[in-house]
């Protein structure tokens, strides 16, 4: 696994994402995060949070969190990321 330090990071932050590895992240020589690319199976989670937060923030009935689920596997599959 890749190491890149905090002011790597702050320098060339947009050089390490494009990389799209996983990296350890140093500060003054000690781990302190880990930053990683999204796979498919962290974009499904993401979005079904969203989903959750917005049912939840408009006070939707399980039915209409259900079709706002639907909606946001829709987007899914026309984004190509399902």
């Amino acid at each position: 696994m890749k190491t890149v330090t905090v002011r790597d990071i702050r320098n060339r932050f947009d050089d390490v994402l494009k990389e799209k590895e996983e990296v350890v992240i140093l500060k003054r020589g000690v781990p302190v995060a880990t930053m990683k690319p999204f796979d498919n199976v962290d974009l499904m989670k993401y979005y079904l949070e969203r989903a959750q937060e917005a049912s939840k923030e408009a006070g939707l009935t399980e039915e209409e969190g259900l079709s706002l689920l639907k909606e946001v596997r829709e987007e899914l599959r026309n984004e190509n990321r399902h």
